[in-house]
């Protein structure tokens, strides 16, 4: 019988919080890395919900300087905002061992993208190359996540819309058996896993729905739903998921999901309001690097106009700093 991988996730926000969850229902023992007031609630409390009939989940959480000194780790799921990694670098490396599997929980074009054919970085999420000098490709799973979730920063309350998927697969052999890895680890758990090889492709569908739907929840204060829906709304994130697709044509990548099967999804988000809608809610730094600027700075790149993503996203960006400059 072969050991149990040891599992541990960077990062006690929502998506980390919900992995740990479900991984320890299914008896993975996972290992939480947090910081501050939530690892003391972790510690405390464990993860909580804000639905009653779920009782809290107990599991182990550390801080990284201790999580280093254990090691032996099998699989490391970095759950931060892509502008959040490289400033935790220093606390990441020590975690990483010679045959670790390092799994990036990120939103929009991730800093591996042209890994390994070229060490071309995408500066937008990774200005000095530091991520992409970090960590080896052959080790590195991408991750393209499909959660809706929230944590309540007050309470630590975790809240979930039950949808609940992660798309992975090795971002640098087609061919690598990253199936048998992944199964054993999430055999039994509530999160649906699907291994794929051509990862690529799902991120651009990611990107594209992540692009058309952030920004504009800031500047109408819509829910997904509404962006999908509402006819005012739609003949905005329609052109944006069109400029996406065309986007990623021109780096030679078809998107998994059809235009129509994009906006299909958004219209069944329902009243669920994105992670930058919450962000700016809290006053929170907003993740335009990853979710907008990474696809306006290929586009230019590239030579694709995204005329109505670039106004979204100068509008987003503007109340973004107003509001950060009052606080």
């Amino acid at each position: 019988m072969s050991r149990p991988l040891r599992t541990c996730i960077f990062g006690g926000g929502a998506v980390g919080s919900l992995v740990a969850a479900r991984l320890q229902s299914a008896g993975k023992a996972p290992t939480v890395i947090a910081r501050g007031s939530r690892l003391e609630q972790l510690e405390r409390q464990g993860i909580t919900f804000a639905d009653p009939a779920c009782a809290p989940i107990p599991v182990t959480a550390l801080d990284a300087q201790t999580a280093a000194m254990e090691g032996g780790w099998d699989v490391v799921f970095l759950a931060l905002k892509a502008q959040a990694i490289a400033a935790s670098l220093e606390e990441i490396r020590p975690l990483i061992g010679p045959a670790t599997r390092i799994v990036p929980l990120v939103n929009g074009v991730p800093w591996w993208y042209f890994q390994p054919e070229t060490a071309r970085a995408v500066r937008s999420v990774d200005p000095a190359g530091a991520l992409v000098d970090a960590f080896d490709p052959a080790r590195i799973i991408g991750a393209v996540v499909y959660v809706g979730c929230s944590l309540d920063s007050v309470s630590g309350d975790l809240t979930s819309n039950g949808r609940e998927r992660l798309v992975l697969g090795s971002i640098a052999d087609a061919h690598a058996q990253t199936e048998t890895l992944l199964a054993a680890l999430f055999e039994g758990c509530a999160i649906a896993i699907q291994p794929i090889r051509e990862i690529r492709r799902e991120v651009w569908s990611k990107v594209a729905l992540n692009l058309a739907s952030n920004p504009l929840s800031v500047v109408a204060n819509a829910t997904v739903g509404e962006q999908f829906t509402s006819p005012h709304l739609a003949r905005i994130t329609i052109p944006m998921l069109e400029e996406c697709i065309a986007l990623a044509r021109a780096l030679g990548v078809e998107p998994s999901l059809t235009l129509e099967e994009m906006v299909a999804i958004g219209r069944r988000m329902g009243a669920y309001y994105t992670s930058m809608a919450q962000d700016y809610a809290r006053g929170a730094e907003l993740e335009m690097g990853a979710i907008a600027h990474s696809a306006l700075e290929l586009a230019a790149e590239e030579g694709v106009a995204m005329d109505t993503t670039r106004t979204v996203a100068d509008i987003c960006g503007f109340l973004s700093e107003r509001e950060l400059a009052r606080a």
